[in-house]
């Protein structure tokens, strides 16, 4: 699971989280959720039968979402203790 947190702007708060996996039959799933406070709703449920393309959008999605300020929750914890 990959969990981004957003802590600038409008978006302050908002979390994006990124489920992925594989099953019993070779198939790759990627779950995105959107949470803001109490509330989550699921944005994409894909599923691949190749390793290749559920790395690809999954990269392409992660970038997309860091030039909005999206940062992953472990980099804040270690940023903020840092300080």
């Amino acid at each position: 699971m990959i969990l981004l947190r957003n802590r600038t702007g409008p978006r302050t708060g908002a979390q994006i989280r990124y489920e992925y996996g594989s099953d019993l039959f070779g198939y790759w799933y990627l779950d995105i959720v959107r949470t803001r406070k109490h509330r989550a709703t699921s944005v994409r449920r894909l599923v691949f039968d190749n390793p290749r393309d559920f790395i690809c959008l999954l990269d392409l999605d992660l970038d997309r979402k860091e030039t909005l300020n999206y940062f992953p929750v472990d980099e804040l914890m270690s940023g903020s203790s840092a300080g």
